[in-house]
Formats: C-alpha cells, sequence, structure tokens
C-alpha cells in the first residue's frame, strides 16, 4: 500500500492501474485594503427594514427576497448591535461638548490654553472620574488624540500666541485701563457681598531678620534660631463688604494626618499635594467646599478676582460658576501688587503678625515648625491682626478701585497715558 503525505491514491478495478494525483497548496494571494464584510447593498437593505417594519414581509422573507443576511437584518430592524468601526474614543460625545464648552470660555476669559493644558485637564477629569485609559500613559492623553479632538470640533483653532518680552512685561497704563474696562462689565448689578478677591500665599519656617546689637567691628551678626526652607501653602479670600473667609491649608506630603488639622481657625480646611503647591484638585476643593457654600448664600450675580487661574482650572469649576452665576475675572500679569486687595492691603500686616508669633515660638522650642503646630499658629495670627483686619479688607477693595468702582484710583498712580 503506498502512503505519502499530502497524495491521494485511486483504484481503478478494470485495468488494475494505479491514479495518483498531486495535491498542490494554494496560491493565495492577500487583498489589500480593510476587510470586506458587507456584501450586499445599502439600498436593498433599507428597502428590506421598511419593508419589514411595514409589516409587508417577515424577515426570513425580506431577506431572501433582497439578498440581505437574515442577522444582519434581523440586528438593524431591532436595533440591536448597531456600534461603530473601531475603538470608542476616550470621552464620550457629552464629556467632550463640555470640554469644548470650557475652552471657549477660557478663551473668552482672557486666557486662552495650549494643548498641554487641555490634556491635563482630560488627565484630572478622567483621574478624578475614576476611568483607566489604557491608551493613554498615566491617563494623558497625546498628540495624537489632541489632533483627533482639533478635527472632531471644527470651531476650535490653533493660533500662534504673541510672546511679550521682559522690558514690556510691566503693568502699562493701557493694560489697567482695558482691565477695568472688562471689570465694570462683570461689576453690573454685583453687590459688594458678591465680590471675591482670592490669593494663595506661602508661610516659610522663617522669621526673617531682625535688627540687633553686637560689637562694632563684626561682620556677621549670629543667633542660635532653628529654620529651614520648608514652607506651607495658604489660600485667603476676602469680600468686598469686609468678610474673610476661612483659609484653606495645603501642606506638602503625600499623607494628611488628623493631627495637622487641629487647634486652626474655624471651619479652617486642609489637604496635601506632593509639591506643597496648589494643583488642579485642590483649587476645585477648595472653590467646592470654601467659596461655593459662600456664594450660595448670597442671592443676584457674583464676581471672583483672582490670577493663575488657568493651572487651577477644572470642568467643574466652570460648571459650578455657570450654574450659580459666578463670574470671573483674571488680573494682569504682575498686577497683584496694584490690582489685588490682598497683596494691596492685607498680606503685609497679617505676614508681619505670623514671623512675630513664629519668632516667639522659636525662642521657646527648638527645630523646625511641626505641622502639628501650625494651625494654631495661623489662628494665632489671624487673631493678632483682630479688629483691624476688616479695616484692611475694605482698604484694599478701595485701592484697587473695586468696591467702591474707581479706576481713577488706580490709574492715577500708574501714570497718565
Amino acid at each position: 500500500m503506498l502512503t505519502v503525505n499530502n497524495f491521494r491514491t485511486f483504484f481503478q478495478p478494470p485495468n488494475g492501474l494505479v491514479q495518483i494525483d498531486v495535491i498542490m497548496p494554494r496560491n493565495y494571494r492577500k487583498q489589500l485594503g480593510p476587510r470586506q464584510n458587507r456584501n450586499y447593498d445599502p439600498v436593498y437593505l433599507e428597502r428590506a427594514i421598511a419593508a419589514v417594519r411595514r409589516g409587508t414581509l417577515s424577515i426570513r422573507t425580506a431577506s431572501e427576497q433582497y439578498a440581505i443576511p437574515y442577522t444582519t437584518l434581523h440586528r438593524w430592524v431591532n436595533n440591536n448591535n448597531l456600534l461603530a468601526y473601531g475603538r470608542p474614543p476616550a470621552l464620550e460625545n457629552l464629556e467632550e461638548e463640555k470640554l469644548v464648552k470650557v475652552l471657549l470660555i477660557c478663551a473668552e476669559w482672557g486666557f486662552p490654553m495650549k494643548s498641554f493644558d487641555i490634556r491635563y485637564i482630560v488627565q484630572q477629569y478622567l483621574n478624578k472620574s475614576g476611568k483607566r485609559e489604557k491608551r493613554f500613559s498615566d491617563n494623558l492623553p497625546g498628540l495624537d488624540w489632541f489632533k483627533s479632538f482639533m478635527a472632531r470640533h471644527p470651531n476650535l483653532t490653533i493660533k500662534f500666541a504673541e510672546n511679550t518680552k521682559r522690558v514690556r512685561a510691566a503693568v502699562t497704563y493701557e493694560v489697567v485701563e482695558t482691565y477695568f474696562a472688562n471689570l465694570k462689565q462683570s461689576l453690573k448689578d454685583v453687590p459688594s457681598a458678591n465680590v471675591l478677591n482670592y490669593d494663595e500665599t506661602n508661610f516659610a519656617d522663617d522669621p526673617g531678620a531682625v535688627k540687633v546689637v553686637v560689637k562694632r567691628g563684626i561682620k556677621h551678626a549670629h543667633r542660635i534660631m532653628d529654620t529651614s526652607k520648608s514652607s506651607t501653602s495658604v489660600m485667603f479670600a476676602i469680600s468686598g463688604d469686609g468678610n474673610l473667609l476661612p483659609p484653606y491649608v495645603v501642606y506638602k506630603a503625600k499623607h494628611l494626618y488628623p493631627g495637622w488639622t487641629e487647634g486652626g481657625f474655624p471651619n479652617s480646611r486642609y489637604n496635601r499635594t506632593v509639591s506643597g503647591w496648589f494643583d488642579a484638585n485642590t483649587f476645585e476643593d477648595w472653590f467646592v467646599t470654601t467659596a461655593l457654600p459662600y456664594f450660595r448664600n448670597l442671592d443676584g450675580p457674583k464676581l471672583i478676582i483672582g490670577d493663575n487661574l488657568c493651572s487651577h482650572l477644572t470642568i467643574s469649576v466652570i460648571q459650578e460658576c455657570e450654574k450659580n452665576n459666578i463670574r470671573f475675572v483674571l488680573l494682569p500679569p504682575n498686577s497683584t501688587h496694584l490690582l489685588q486687595p490682598l497683596d494691596v492691603a492685607y498680606f503685609r500686616p497679617f505676614k508681619r503678625s505670623w514671623r512675630s508669633i513664629l519668632e516667639k515660638w522659636k525662642l521657646k522650642n527648638r527645630g523646625v515648625l511641626p505641622k502639628t503646630v501650625f494651625p494654631t499658629l495661623l489662628k494665632e495670627s489671624i487673631e493678632a491682626v483682630g479688629a483691624k483686619s476688616t479695616a484692611n479688607i475694605l482698604a484694599g477693595f478701595k485701592a484697587c478701585g473695586i468696591v467702591p468702582f474707581n479706576p481713577d484710583t488706580v490709574l492715577q498712580k500708574n501714570g497718565s497715558p
């Protein structure tokens, strides 16, 4: 008996001959292009669906008459599994519409975002939503996603921003005048109590240099006191009618411990970041837990004034502003010494109080300032300003020309055109 791989043997009894046929492999040629799944005319599919839905034909009959696969026609008639080709996008259509709205509002407020800013906002949104996108590195979209996003939304475009040299970075009369023109529109029908100014400041673990008496001829004077380069960030907010909102403290740490939140100013809030600075998450938490509760107790439009907003912005903050009739005003760069009430009239006496109280503590204690003690010293510093606090806040809003609205207060200081 003859057995060979890839051979087939046929016996023909009449002549006793053996016929051997060689089975050769197929000569397969791969077809270029996408896989062709559909082998029917879309026009016939529409006619078959219409006939079934009218009740003229059954699905089986329509499938045979119009040459449409039964399962395909069944899915279309019942609207099942009609999925688009390709992987689903990282953000749903409604989520992308919200993002586009945020970008347009930011541009309208005067701080259009770069591509990285947009990708960073998406990363923060995905992290907060608990979503994990495998196509992104650490949930941060890449440039390919950004290009596709821009292509999906033709109402957005990219333009070059002109850089301003440092010699021109100083606040000019024209810049201040434009700021007050916009502020006038934003302040329309806004009571003084509905105006908030916020700012983030640092509290260093060093009371600073002081003048001491030493022997004549000594080049350097030293005093024994433990200090460090560490600092703690605190967000303050004041209202146009003289109120101080509870401070929001951010420690430089990976974890927040209960002992770091005890003995502080009433209703203060505490958080932590790896860098020790406010980021998008901590700013949103401050806005939701401190600023928003204050605004919700007030009627009419509200206004919030601050700087560096683009580094703190999240989609949730923009949505809450739209929902609660809150307007944002962004201060011009390098103008806080002229236009920010906290810098003009409140921080200087407050920081003087802080350094004095910190120095007294360090003269009695060794080592750097522990985080367990920081809330107590911060509270003492706020209380040390005492009755002057309201007067300083009102003086700050007045000196900045905000409440009452008077641009000439600032424009005269900045010089005439």
